[in-house]
Order: structure tokens, then sequence, then C-alpha cells
């Protein structure tokens, strides 16, 4: 018999993510599994996903998510890396890690569903 106490793991609402800086995130988890999209939030110099769009994908362990992400050719962005996030509650996380330029910013869930047409 195993006397080790597992860590009941933390699932993140899926939908639309924002960053400290504003960028948005499109976030879906299937069982411990997380994909993702993201990119640079609309500025007067960029527009949306202009600047860097990446997709990544990941798995939650314990209180973390623990995700290899790439920039792909929307963007202007060739970085590619991993990034580590504190899962701190169903609606919120915390970067802890990243080999890119996330910052160690809080993540507040959005919205269920966001659109390209619904950004303005």
């Amino acid at each position: 018999m195993n006397n080790k106490t597992a860590k009941k793991m933390v699932l993140i609402k899926n939908g639309v993510w924002k960053s400290a800086g504003n960028n948005l995130f499109w976030v879906n988890v299937v069982e411990n599994k997380v994909f993702w999209l993201g990119m640079n939030n609309k500025t007067k110099e960029n527009e949306l996903g202009e600047n860097w769009c990446h997709v990544g994908n990941g798995k939650i362990i314990d209180h973390q998510i623990i995700l290899d992400w790439s920039d792909i050719s929307v963007g202007k962005g060739n970085l590619n890396g991993k990034i580590v996030i504190e899962i701190i509650s169903n609606i919120k996380m915390k970067v802890i890690e990243d080999s890119g330029n996330f910052g160690m910013s809080i993540w507040n869930w959005e919205k269920d569903y966001l659109n390209f047409s619904q950004l303005v």
C-alpha cells in the first residue's frame, strides 16, 4: 500500500485568458492536457498577433502547467521554449518559469469564447 498522499490536480477553465500585458491566450484543457494559442495584443505599432503568435501544448501536473510553445509564422517572432505556470485557482494563474519573454505575470480567465471578429 502506498503511504504517499497524492495532490489533487487543479483544472483551469477553458476559454480566453488575458496576461498582465493584456495579451490573449485561447486555452483548452482535455483531461490533464493543455493546448493554447497566444497572441500579442493590438497596439498602435502592431495588430493582434502581428508581433508574435504562438501555439503550445503541455500537461497539468499537480498545481502547475508545464508547457512547450513555439512561435508560428503568423507573427514576426521566431522563438520557442518552455513555460511553467502555477495554477492559483480555476480562473487565475501565474507564470513562475519561462524561456521566452512572458514575465512572471498573473493571468486571469476572461470568457468562455472569443472569436477574431469580436476583437476591435
